[in-house]
């Protein structure tokens, strides 16, 4: 078993469910620095809510053909750890993806903004990102996505679930998915039950393993105790359910000093 087991291979959707500093974050986090380095042609799209991640570069000058720091842009941040190989997303751009993902490079880049009327922006630009015609591979990674979904488990823009497109589609066309949540409770089941990788970290309501048997971990199954302990389930060929990989995450000190204490 190494960390490139762990890490969900193109067209896979992957949901990860834990509470507040269980390690969920980091993890995806980690994730997608490995498809970034292993699979440089990847084009990675982050939907950023809290926000989180520092983008190391900002694009700039005609059709955002360089790079400069975009380190003025954070100034505002106690901490955050900096995602290596990434660019904010202007989304105020008439053309926001203009200049990103050159073949090869493994750029990620991060839409982010706390504002709760710019994340039906970030649907509209998702949608935009699964729409493309390309052969490359695309994954879309949301990190807080109980805040693109309400109580009832519908979208924030029910007409456009782009979330939920993407899962039912991106097998066929290539386009992976990399979800994040505190809780299952408040999520489309049917997201569950797309799903080809599930990660479970410590889960403070008990009661949330129920809302994942739909997609067929077994009901007698309890959520990992301890410390950045996780489980992680995926769906073999043929459609079973595998038995949990169990294990614990283990972050180097200079990664850990630049998170938040909170």
């Amino acid at each position: 078993m190494s960390f490139d087991d762990l890490v969900q291979g193109p067209g896979e959707r992957h949901v990860l469910y834990g509470g507040t500093r269980t390690g969920k974050s980091s993890l995806m986090d980690w994730s997608m620095r490995h498809i970034s380095e292993t699979r440089p042609d990847a084009m990675i799209l982050v939907a950023d809510t809290k926000p989180r991640f520092r983008a190391e570069t900002q694009a700039w000058g005609p059709r955002n053909k360089w790079r400069k720091s975009a380190e003025k842009l954070y100034k505002g941040w106690a901490k955050g750890p900096l995602l290596p190989n990434s660019t904010v997303v202007n989304m105020d751009s008439p053309k926001p993806f203009r200049g990103l993902w050159k073949p090869g490079e493994g750029e990620i880049a991060i839409m982010q903004s706390d504002d709760p009327s710019q994340w039906r922006n970030m649907i509209m630009l998702m949608a935009a990102f699964v729409a493309k015609r390309t052969p490359r591979e695309r994954l879309l990674v949301v990190d807080e996505g109980m805040d693109f979904y309400q109580r009832n488990s519908m979208g924030i823009d029910p007409r456009n679930d782009v979330i939920l497109r993407a899962a039912r589609a991106g097998g066929e066309r290539n386009i992976g998915l990399l979800f994040g949540a505190h809780r299952p409770y408040g999520i489309p089941p049917l997201l569950n039950t797309l799903s080809s990788r599930v990660t479970l970290f410590h889960l403070r309501f008990v009661n949330d393993m129920r809302y994942l048997h739909g997609m067929g971990i077994p009901e007698d199954e309890l959520p990992p105790d301890g410390n950045y302990v996780f489980k992680q389930y995926s769906i073999e060929p043929g459609g079973v359910v595998s038995d949990p990989v169990y294990a614990r995450l283990t972050l180097p000190d200079s990664y850990l000093d630049q998170l938040s204490a909170t």
